[in-house]
Formats: C-alpha cells, sequence, structure tokens
C-alpha cells in the first residue's frame, strides 16, 4: 500500500524503500580482490568515465528505472498529480476548442448557432451543406453525399441546391436539426439548370457528438446580428473561468508531484549516505571525497531536476497532446493523420541528442567534483595559503578548473540549444504542410475561413508539447547520468560482515588475548607490502608501544585490527576466534580509537564527548571530561557542555581537541583502546594533562598505543619496534636500549629525546604508510 502523506506535511513515515528490490551486481576487480571482498573496488566509483556507456543509448537506463522507484514509493500523491493533470489537460483542450465558436461569431455572418444547426442537419441528412448566397437569396449547397445518407439513392446531379423559402436558411436548419428522430422532412432540390422537385426523406439520429454540441448551443442566447456582442461575451467568460479552473488543476498536479519526488529525494540520500557509511576503507583510500560529496550535491539535484521533468511535463505535455490529438481527429481526421508522419523523425532526433547529452554530463559532473574538492582544500587552509602568498597560484588552478567546467558546459550546452531548433524545423515543416493542404480546400469552398483558422491552430497545438519536452528531454538524459553516478555507490559492495542474522549479536569483552599471527598486507594499488609476515601477541590488560619511523606499518597494524582491511596473509585473532568471523559492529564496539589527528564534529562539546555513545546521561559526559582534564578548559569557557565548537573544532586549541577526544574514549569505556600520538606541537601544559589522562585511562585496559615522543611509550608494558613492515625487536625501554639500535635512534632524534616523526595525511590515523583518503 503506498504511504499516506498529508498536504503541508514532510514526506510520509514508512515510505517504502525501493532499494530492496535490487542487488548489487559484483564487478570483476581481479584474484586479489576476489580473495578479499574489501579490496574490490569498483573502477566506476573512482572515475565515474564511461564504464556505463553500453546502456547510454536506451531511452531510459536501468539505473534511471530504478530512480524512478523511489518515487513510486509515494504512488498515492503521483496518482492523484496524474488525474489533475489529466483534468488540466481536458479543459486545456477545451479552451482551445473554444476558439472556433469565437471565430464564427467575429468573422462570418452565418452566427454560432446557424452554424452548429448546419452542422447537426449536415449529419443527419448525411451530406455536406453549404450557405449558398445569389441576388435571389440564400440556399443550401449540396457538396458531397455519403454512402449512407438517405439522398444517396436519389440520384440527385452535381451542385443541388436545396431551396430553403422565405423563412431563411437559419430557420430552416433549425428545424431539420430540431426534429425527431425517424421524422419526415419535405426538400425542395433545386439542379444546376434551376428545375426543381421535391424529396421526403426519413431523419436518421444526429451522432452522439451533434446532439451533444446542439445541446450546449442551447445554453446560450439565440441572437443575430450586431447583439452577437452578447453571446461573444457570455462564450469568453465561460472560457475564462474554465482556464481558472484549470490552471488550479495544474497547481494542484504540480504541487502533489513535486511533493512525491522530493520525498522520494530524502529516501535515496538517505540510502546514499548509508551505503558511504557502509563502504569499506579501501573505496576513501581510492576515491577522492570531493567526487563523493559531488554525487550527494550535484548528482542527487541532477536526478531531482529529472524526476521533476518527468512526472512533471512529460505526464503533463503528452496528455495535452493526446487531448488536442482527439481533438483534431473529431476536426479533421485525415489532416491530422497525416501530420503524425512527423513522429518518427522527432523520436530519432530526441534519441541522438539524448546520447550526446547523457555522456557529456557525465563528464560535467565529474568536473564539478573536482572543482568542489579544490574549493575545499583551499579554504581548509586558507591560513597557508595566505602565509605563503599563494593566492595568485590558487587563483590559477581555480581558473584551470573552471575552465574545464566552462568547457563541458559549453558542449552540454550546445547539445540542448541545438535540439530545440531542429524540433521547430520540423514542426515548420509538418504545419506549412498543413496550412497549403487546408488553404487549398479554403480556396476551394469547401472549408470555412473560421474552419480553416481553427484547424491551423489545433495543429500549431498539437506541436507545442513536442518543442516543450524537447527541453525535458534533454533534462532526464542528465539526471540519467546523475543516476549511473549515484547508483554505482549504492550498489557498491560494504564492508564484508558475517551473516545478517549474527550481525547484532554482541562480543564478549577480551578475556585472554589479541594475536597477530604470520599477517602480510599489501594496499590497493601499492608496490610493496604495508605489512610482512608479522605477528604479535597482546594479552588481556597489557599495554603495548608500537614505535618506528614513518611507513614502517604501525598504523596499518591497528586499522588491520579494527577490520578497516582484511589482511591477505595471515590471521587476527580475538580471544582464539578470527576477528573476520566476528560481527563488525560487535568488534568495533570493544574498541575506543583516539586518532593522531583529534576528530572534532560540528556541535557541542556534549555531542562530541558523547560520539558513540548517544545515550550518555550529562553527568557521565562531564565525568568523562574530568577524567581527561578536558572539564577545566571547558569551566574556563563558562562551563557550558552546550556550547558549539564549530566545525572540526575550530574554536578550540591543539591540546583541547586531544583531550576532548581522550574524553570520548573514556565515555566509550571500551576494553581495547588504540591511540595514536599526535606528532604536532601542543603546549606543555595540555601534553602534561594528556599523558595523565592516558595513563589514568590504559591502567587495566588493553592498550595499542602508536607513539612517538619517550615520555609517551616509556609507561607502555611492553615497545614494540617496527621497520619497514616488519617487527624488528620488543622489550621494555631498558632492554631495547641496550640492545636496539634502531630503538636508541629513534629516542635520541631531535636532541631533545623526542622520536623522529613527519607529520603525514595518510590512513584513518593519518600515520604514513596507510594510503590518503583522498580529499580533493
Amino acid at each position: 500500500m503506498a504511504p499516506r502523506s498529508r498536504p503541508g506535511r514532510g514526506p510520509p513515515r514508512g515510505a517504502r524503500n525501493p532499494r530492496g528490490r535490487h542487488r548489487a551486481v559484483p564487478t570483476a576487480a581481479g584474484p586479489e580482490a576476489v580473495a578479499n571482498p574489501a579490496l574490490a573496488i569498483h573502477p566506476e566509483l573512482i572515475t565515474a568515465d564511461d564504464s556505463t556507456r553500453a546502456a547510454g543509448g536506451r531511452v531510459l537506463s536501468p539505473h534511471f528505472r530504478r530512480m524512478v522507484g523511489y518515487v513510486w514509493g509515494f504512488r498515492r500523491l503521483l496518482a492523484m498529480s496524474f488525474a489533475a493533470a489529466v483534468a488540466f489537460a481536458a479543459l486545456h483542450t477545451f479552451s482551445i476548442g473554444s476558439a472556433l465558436p469565437v471565430l464564427k461569431i467575429i468573422l462570418e455572418e452565418e452566427g454560432l448557432h446557424a452554424w452548429v444547426d448546419r452542422l447537426v442537419a449536415s449529419d443527419r441528412l448525411g451530406a455536406a451543406l453549404r450557405v449558398w448566397r445569389t441576388d435571389g437569396g440564400t440556399s443550401l449547397l449540396i457538396d458531397r453525399i455519403h454512402q449512407r445518407s438517405p439522398l444517396s439513392g436519389e440520384g440527385l446531379p452535381a451542385l443541388s441546391r436545396v431551396d430553403v423559402g422565405k423563412e431563411g436558411t437559419s430557420h430552416w436548419l433549425a428545424g431539420v436539426a430540431a426534429a425527431a428522430a425517424g421524422g419526415d422532412v419535405d426538400l425542395t432540390i433545386v439542379d444546376a439548370d434551376g428545375r426543381t422537385h421535391t424529396l421526403t426523406v426519413s431523419l436518421p439520429a444526429a451522432d452522439w457528438k451533434m446532439r451533444a454540441l446542439h445541446r450546449a448551443s442551447t445554453w446560450l442566447p439565440r441572437q443575430t446580428g450586431p447583439t452577437n456582442l452578447r453571446v461573444l461575451v457570455t462564450i469568453l467568460a465561460f472560457v475564462c473561468v474554465v482556464v481558472i479552473v484549470a490552471n488550479a488543476f495544474r497547481f494542484l498536479a504540480e504541487y502533489w508531484m513535486s511533493r512525491a519526488v522530493l520525498g522520494g529525494m530524502v529516501h535515496l540520500r538517505g540510502q546514499l549516505y548509508a551505503r558511504v557509511l557502509r563502504l569499506p576503507m579501501s573505496f576513501f583510500v581510492q576515491s577522492e571525497t570531493s567526487d563523493t560529496v559531488s554525487r550527494f550535491v550535484q548528482d542527487v539535484q541532477e536526478i531531482q531536476r529529472g524526476l521533476l521533468a518527468l512526472f512533471g511535463k512529460v505526464v503533463q505535455e503528452p496528455l495535452k497532446a493526446i487531448f488536442i490529438f482527439a481533438l483534431a481527429l473529431m476536426l479533421d481526421w485525415q489532416i491530422t493523420l497525416t501530420m503524425t508522419a512527423v513522429a518518427p523523425v522527432a523520436v530519432g532526433i530526441f534519441w541522438a541528442v539524448g546520447r550526446k547529452v547523457k555522456r557529456a554530463n557525465k563528464r560535467l559532473l565529474r568536473e564539478y567534483g573536482s572543482m568542489i574538492g579544490q574549493l575545499t582544500t583551499t579554504l581548509q587552509a586558507i591560513d597557508v595559503v595566505k602565509a605563503y602568498t599563494a593566492e595568485s597560484a590558487e587563483k590559477e588552478r581555480m581558473a584551470r578548473l573552471d575552465r574545464n567546467v566552462y568547457r563541458h558546459q559549453l558542449r552540454l550546452a550546445v547539445l540542448e540549444a541545438a535540439l530545440r531548433p531542429m524540433l521547430e524545423v520540423l514542426a515548420v515543416f509538418g504545419l506549412s504542410c498543413v496550412v497549403v493542404w487546408l488553404g487549398g480546400r479554403v480556396l476551394r469552398g469547401s472549408l470555412d475561413p473560421s474552419e480553416f483558422l481553427q484547424l491551423s491552430l489545433v495543429m500549431g497545438m498539437l506541436l507545442d508539447p513536442l518543442r516543450k519536452l524537447a527541453d525535458v528531454y534533454t533534462r532526464v538524459q542528465r539526471s540519467a547520468a546523475g543516476a549511473d553516478r549515484i547508483f554505482s555507490v549504492i550498489d557498491a559492495p560494504a564492508e564484508p560482515d558475517v551473516d545478517p542474522a549474527d550481525a547484532s549479536v554482541a562480543v564478549a569483552p577480551l578475556k585472554e588475548e589479541l594475536a597477530f599471527q604470520g599477517v602480510t598486507f599489501t594496499y590497493p594499488g601499492a608496490s610493496s607490502p604495508a605489512l610482512s609476515d608479522v605477528s604479535l601477541t597482546v594479552r588481556r590488560g597489557e599495554c603495548v608501544a608500537l614505535v618506528g619511523p614513518n611507513g614502517s606499518g604501525k598504523t596499518t597494524l591497528v586499522n588491520l585490527l579494527q577490520r578497516f582491511y582484511a589482511p591477505d596473509c595471515g590471521r587476527i585473532l580475538y580471544d582464539g576466534a578470527g576477528i573476520e568471523t566476528l560481527p563488525l559492529a560487535g568488534l568495533r564496539r570493544n574498541m575506543a580509537l583516539v586518532t593522531q589527528r583529534a576528530v572534532i564534529f560540528a556541535g557541542t562539546i556534549a555531542e562530541n564527548i558523547a560520539y558513540g555513545s548517544p545515550d550518555a546521561a550529562p553527568e557521565a559526559i562531564e565525568a568523562a571530561a574530568r577524567r581527561a582534564y578536558a572539564d577545566e578548559f571547558i569551566r574556563a569557557r563558562g562551563g557550558r557542555y552546550g556550547e558549539p565548537v564549530g566545525e572540526q573544532g575550530v574554536t578550540l586549541s591543539g591540546g583541547q581537541r586531544q583531550r576532548l577526544a581522550i574524553a570520548r574514549a573514556v565515555l566509550r569505556d571500551a576494553p581495547i583502546l588504540i591511540f595514536d600520538e599526535a606528532t604536532s606541537q601542543i603546549d606543555t601544559d595540555s601534553d602534561e594533562k594528556i599523558h595523565r589522562a592516558l595513563r589514568e585511562l590504559t591502567r587495566g585496559r588493553t592498550t595499542l598505543m602508536i607513539a612517538h615522543r619517550p615520555s609517551t611509550f616509556r609507561f607502555a608494558d611492553r615497545i614494540v619496534v617496527m621497520e619497514a613492515g616488519r617487527i624488528v625487536d620488543s622489550g621494555s625501554h631498558e632492554e631495547l636500549i641496550a640492545r636496539c639500535t634502531l630503538y636508541r635512534i629513534l629516542c635520541q632524534a631531535d636532541g631533545a629525546g623526542e622520536a623522529q616523526s613527519i607529520p603525514s595525511e595518510r590512513g584513518l590515523s593519518h600515520e604514513p604508510e596507510a594510503p590518503a583518503v583522498r580529499r580533493h
């Protein structure tokens, strides 16, 4: 059942998410990816190139049809919108059809009622009657006789006329039109030579359309001559009412359709975000953050515009065309069917241009992603840009990106601009043929001027939806390109996990030990392994410090423990069980992470401390802040835990951000702590408090500490020295000083007793051996 949706509210709750009907389509990524699903990276996720070009020639790609499914969850609104669109199209066509009676009143002496009576009389007699005026008066010329006419067997010669007597054509036609079915009527026939004879014919019932037209004419005052102005005003007033009602239905159709589309986009963005959060770390290493952001912003916006066009004009314009086509068939079916000959040509133009538009828009979306990345990088490092007076260089870099965007925008604009003129030329050609045909009939006297104008107007209006769909079609193709990029992410394999039925099972706190057994790992695209045959056991409650030069594999080791990646060889055991057999969420709930770059989210101080522990009480949050020595600076700022800290904690110092990150780990109270010491300079007071908080936090807790300073790793229970992805030694500080040359070098570097460290932008913990999470 479609979700209920009330006017004025947001997206209905419980709207069915169509995602469940679709399965991810695996992409071949080589034997390594098969053995290690976490490394199965889809190239289209990185470059969003023309890998889906094979489907580009279709009018609507499979991804676009899936996209429509998100809006189908609001099918009640769509049904209401469709009904309103049908009402609008019908009333719009009625207003167009009203042009003929208006033209009859203005242009012809016959008058509206006499014209209607003539149509009805012609239908009942089965003969085309035209008013014939001579100096001697008026009569009715029998233009042609149909096969089923009651006159067909009378052998009437060509150019025969019906003598209407002194009462005139209007009175005679009114009598024939109003006569009862089956009644007899006497016809005085005058041939071309002036001979007369009388025929008595039985009148059949008029066609239902003629009866409806005759009945409608009786609602208007029967007046002729100058007083026709009153009839004209009456008709135009009625048309104005019809137009007002029609546009009210148009508003409702667009409003309900917009609610359905916008609600579908809420679900699409939600599912896209949920999938991004579940993607393996290898995706973020190889893809650019700006490209992912561009999919959320630019691509979803393209999809929204396409769906608004699809359920708006793509529904309304064909409905208008259908009703106008029906009106045209009623007026003249032969010329209407002739006009449809331009349809195949128009479809061919749509198809050819649409393919090019879709491919061009894919390239444009990639360029938008690059521009967003450059803007983000520059604004985040604006202090460095200013300090190095690099404004000119950044301006030139942005100008190059902007020129690329301009080039792709221009190509897209050329394609879109070319489509409508081609269709305009096609429409003018078709309409010209219609005018020639109808003009010939007017010159031969078989068509009234007012009917000529009405038919020309209707044929022109019949081509109008085609012209409007030119812009809509390119918009739909552009959104199809966005859909391909969006669903390439949604269909990407998530982090490998256990069976979904067991995914929510809790993992018991560590009881014995963590063990790395012969672990080897190579990052995707790297030429050499980051870890080679590493074996390490960490007992419950033990604090182990990992030290070594940059690129030695320290961060990679803890990343594997958290299952951000899977090892190529070897195993990682949690109390004897392989971590790949444990529920992913349950495993990570047993760990607290403090990264080298203290991650602070936009929000309040309390929200940052409680991140990962959303149900924490205010008292617990404040207690965690006190244990992390963060309560001091919070009180100095007024003691407001609800105070915003700005984007990325811009209002806090480096030491304050680090203490908030430690408070977050304290509040989580996980049995395993992973701490990556900051390499940036922190003031002495903050450094002392961070070390004090760290000693308290690691007491009795299983800890893996990536340490850069002797003051940090000297209080560990055991120190593990790593180099080039291998463990070269382990022991206490005194033991390693005595026997490990590398350890002595690390302790003596910098002359002040601090280990040499080079800040890096790689990995989640920002250790150099982990590939960079691409942010540009």
